[in-house]
């Protein structure tokens, strides 16, 4: 399990770099509004991924250990072309996203569905190597489609525009989902639909409280920046998406931790062994996200001006107030893929229908108040929104665990022995390197 979490950390790791070059290419190339532009198509297209998983998704991590593969896809499939359809159309008439990147943004959506249905596969079947190889690939590939991009269009006379990103990003999963097409054909089977309607309504069942959790911890998320481009303006919504980008590097560690968690649970229904699983990972994310937090706090304005550009100095005063709510969300989500891993996806749903009701009344009433004060208490105010939503799905979920568990505040505290099992792991995984150099 731990080779999993060791290769997954590592993948992540270098995923985060390469994407943050991709932020800095971007907000040195299109510039704050730019930059903002592209978080709206991109917060669209996760909602569209919200509609499209509901059957599918996450759930195919739970179901494929248990379930015909070629029965998985088929719905999976059919259920994405419908929903984005249909999630795309409403996203345009209510404006939520800039309308002229519709078609743009359906192209992706729909590429961008069929990779992560592949993906969901091989998460349900623990081929995790696969699953970080082609994440790899597609982080890779944006870099090398938008680089490439940037250069011909300035090399043609022209300014870049964020059409250049949007193609990038839709070849750059175009290939990795065509190379996932190789490794699903091995293991698809024959075409039988029979059952199919009872697998559906499962499907549906799982997904329902999977989607509602995904859908309004998405909005707990990202509500603000639908706000701050009311409020505010797109132009700070760019300042404010980097804010966010840079202190959600932060996750990196505990979605590494939590994908191999989710899929060893869901293989595993253990429960005592699935406890001491959870409390161990969730001590170590915690010391972990607390000294992230402690560097990103350190950091100067002035170097973010140096590396992202010089009006996202602004960006600085975000991060602070977004820091707390990380280390919050970074403990919780070890928690919540510990229910998930159970299928019991109403937990999560309601632990962030309680972070999406604090987002709405601290956002609708705190959020207008400080915009009246300036652009910079706006963005400081919103990550303190953030923060104080994050907390209370936090002590939700913390209490439902603790009840389904009988754990006590002991079992949270941080002991020799799990410094001894980090320190063995870490000991283990660099004998195994040294290892393999020699």
């Amino acid at each position: 399990m731990f080779d999993k979490i060791l290769n997954t950390f590592l993948t992540r790791v270098v995923s985060m770099l390469m994407m943050f070059l991709v932020v800095i290419i971007n907000t040195n190339t299109f510039g704050a509004e730019g930059t903002g532009t592209i978080a709206l198509v991109i917060l669209g297209l996760t909602l569209l991924q919200v509609l499209s998983n509901f059957v599918g998704g996450t759930s195919l991590v739970f179901l494929t250990p248990q379930k015909n593969i070629f029965q998985l896809l088929f719905l999976s499939y059919l259920w994405a072309i419908v929903s984005n359809l249909g999630g795309i159309t409403l996203l345009y008439h209510f404006k939520l996203i800039p309308t002229e990147y519709t078609l743009h943004l359906l192209a992706i959506t729909l590429v961008y569905s069929v990779f992560y249905i592949h993906t969901g596969i091989m998460q349900g079947r623990e081929d995790i190597k696969q699953f970080n190889m082609l994440q790899l690939i597609q982080v890779l590939l944006l870099i090398l489609f938008l680089g490439a991009a940037i250069l011909i269009s300035r090399a043609c006379g022209h300014l870049p525009v964020v059409d250049l990103y949007l193609y990038a990003f839709l070849f750059s999963y175009l290939v990795p989902t065509i190379i996932s097409c190789f490794y699903i054909a091995r293991h698809v089977g024959k075409p039988c639909f029979d059952g199919m309607g009872s697998l559906l309504a499962e499907m549906l069942k799982l997904g329902f409280w999977t989607q509602i959790a995904n859908l309004t911890q998405l909005l707990t998320y990202r509500l603000n920046y639908y706000l701050i481009e009311g409020f505010v303006g797109r132009k700070s919504l760019g300042l404010y998406e980097l804010g966010t980008r840079i202190s959600e590097a932060v996750w990196i560690f505990p979605k590494s931790i939590c994908l191999v968690q989710y899929a060893r649970i869901s293989n595993n229904h253990e429960h005592e062994y699935a406890k001491n699983l959870t409390l161990g990972l969730f001590k170590i994310v915690f010391v972990f996200a607390m000294l992230a937090v402690l560097l990103l706090w350190a950091l100067p304005a002035s170097f973010i001006a140096w590396v992202f550009g010089p009006e996202f100095a602004a960006s600085k005063p975000v991060i602070c107030s977004l820091l707390p709510g990380v280390v919050f969300l970074a403990c919780m989500s070890v928690l919540s893929h510990h229910f998930a891993g159970y299928g019991k996806y109403w937990i999560n749903a309601v632990g962030s229908l309680i972070g999406l009701a604090v987002t709405a009344a601290l956002g609708f009433t705190w959020l207008p108040a400080a915009a009246h004060a300036g652009a910079p208490e706006a963005l400081r105010t919103a990550g303190w929104i953030s923060s104080a939503a994050y907390f209370a799905s936090f002590v939700f979920t913390l209490i439902c665990f603790i009840c389904y568990t009988s754990a006590t505040w002991r079992d949270f505290l941080i002991t020799r022995a799990d410094w001894l099992l980090l320190k063995n792991i870490l000991h283990e995984k660099l004998t195994a390197y040294r290892t393999r150099k020699k």
